[in-house]
């Protein structure tokens, strides 16, 4: 399966409620993937322009589109993703 790497940052109000109620982002992303058939291999927050980076195997670049366009519509929505086939 490809290896996708992603970096992003959270907004304002991911923030906000992490803040207020903080929780394991992984498990959220490791849910989104597996819905797809995909499986995190690591998560890591990050110092400097992103907040974050994960690594993940996905089937294809659709399901990582899919994946993506999830988590921006509730954690991130600034995304940058390399790998694939």
């Amino acid at each position: 399966m490809p290896i996708y790497i992603t970096q992003g940052r959270y907004t304002r109000d991911a923030i906000k409620g992490m803040i207020i109620k903080p929780e394991d982002r992984a498990d959220q992303v490791s849910r989104l993937l597996s819905k797809v058939g995909g499986r995190l291999i690591g998560y890591y927050l990050t110092f400097g322009d992103y907040d974050f980076l994960s690594i993940a195997e996905v089937p294809n670049d659709t399901q990582m589109a899919a994946v993506l366009l999830a988590a921006a519509s509730d954690l991130a929505p600034n995304f940058k993703s390399a790998g694939g086939a």
